[in-house]
């Protein structure tokens, strides 16, 4: 019991470590090339949960328009991507859903795949089922409590399909 008390501190040390603009900007580097997040390995391991696989989302940010990345751990729901935007439990809302409440349309790289996506924030019956499907192994309800009385949001984001690949009927060559 004293070994993994002391194993979680240490996880918790190098996540924290890591949480800085040099590390964050490390861990979008090594998920961009290895689908791998470190980050995520050890809040994941400090919290005392599996490590979720993770995807990297490219939104427009809500006032300026620069593009934004974010490293997120995620879980599927049938097609879509759920993610989560706890911000560790502050009493605000994290940057990124509050980017894709103004622009939905977004990016994600899963692994080598990148892929344009549309997102979702859940809500009502809804958003109580992916909550349960997103919870169902610890994560995030400590930081639910934390951020009471707000309600941390869940995003699903959905593959937009192009116009290019939306008809597959070639277009007519002018004669």
């Amino acid at each position: 019991m004293r070994a993994r008390r002391r194993a979680r501190r240490l996880w918790l040390r190098l996540a924290l470590a890591f949480s800085n603009p040099a590390g964050l900007r490390f861990d979008r580097g090594l998920v961009r090339a290895t689908g791998f997040s470190l980050i995520n390995q050890f809040y994941a391991r400090a919290g005392g949960f599996t490590p979720r696989p993770c995807l990297l989302l490219t939104t427009r940010h809500h006032r300026t328009g620069e593009r934004r990345s974010v490293v997120l751990p995620y879980r599927r729901d049938g097609a879509r991507w759920l993610v989560v935007g706890s911000h560790g439990g502050r009493p605000t809302d994290a940057v990124w859903a509050r980017n894709l409440r103004v622009h939905p349309e977004a990016e994600v790289r899963v692994g080598w795949r990148r892929l344009p996506v549309l997102a979702r924030e859940a809500s009502g019956e809804e958003r109580e089922r992916l909550w349960k499907l997103v919870t169902d192994d610890g994560a995030y309800v400590g930081y639910q409590r934390m951020a009471a009385p707000r309600v941390i949001p869940v995003v699903a984001l959905s593959e937009r399909v192009q116009a290019a690949r939306k008809t597959n009927a070639p277009t007519a060559s002018p004669t």
